[in-house]
């Protein structure tokens, strides 16, 4: 019981602070002045495929809290709630209008489906592995930006969220395969 909370506080925070993290690179990039042209449809699609890895790992968490709340209505408060997240920031970019509306509901059940179906529940450790090597990636990257004096982050903000991706993630993939390792009984 103390895991399954342990694993779902530390997937829907890992989840939160990674689409913190990417709505603030993709706020920096509204900035700039040379847009490549695609079709609204593929906007569509590029952005629902980056979303749904984030709210699998959303989805991964809630469920884990409602096991470990027993009430279902957790799982779906948080799903509105994320639903909410994602409408919220996509209606401050510069996405096609077809892309503010259908990519949030249609990430939220890419991240739902395994909820639903529980034969493809594996996704959601697969998820949490991919957070963990996310947040590996970004400890490499930016190590060298907390060790070094010459060069910062543009806010503690930032910097808070990275450490707190970083260490959600991880955790989140740890106790993710730590069920695994029980030996089953004979």
């Amino acid at each position: 019981m103390v895991l399954s909370a342990l694993r779902g506080i530390s997937r829907v925070t890992a989840a939160v602070t990674g689409l913190l993290l990417v709505y603030g690179a993709v706020y920096a990039l509204e900035g700039m002045t040379t847009r490549i042209a695609t079709t609204p449809a593929r906007e569509l699609a590029v952005t629902t495929a980056w979303m749904i890895p984030w709210m699998l790992l959303l989805c991964s968490g809630l469920e884990d809290l409602e096991t470990v709340t027993r009430r279902p209505w957790v799982f779906w408060l948080g799903v509105i709630a994320g639903l909410i997240f994602l409408y919220y920031f996509e209606h401050h970019t510069t996405s096609t209008t077809l892309t503010k509306a259908a990519m949030p509901p249609t990430a939220m059940i890419g991240g739902v489906l395994p909820h639903i179906v529980r034969r493809i529940r594996l996704l959601f450790i697969l998820c949490s592995l991919a957070g963990a090597f996310a947040g590996l990636l970004v400890i490499y990257f930016t190590l060298s930006t907390f060790l070094s004096r010459a060069s910062s982050f543009a806010t503690k903000t930032i910097a808070f969220l990275v450490v707190a991706f970083v260490m959600t993630s991880l955790a989140g993939g740890a106790l993710s395969v730590a069920p695994l390792g029980r030996k089953v009984p004979k």
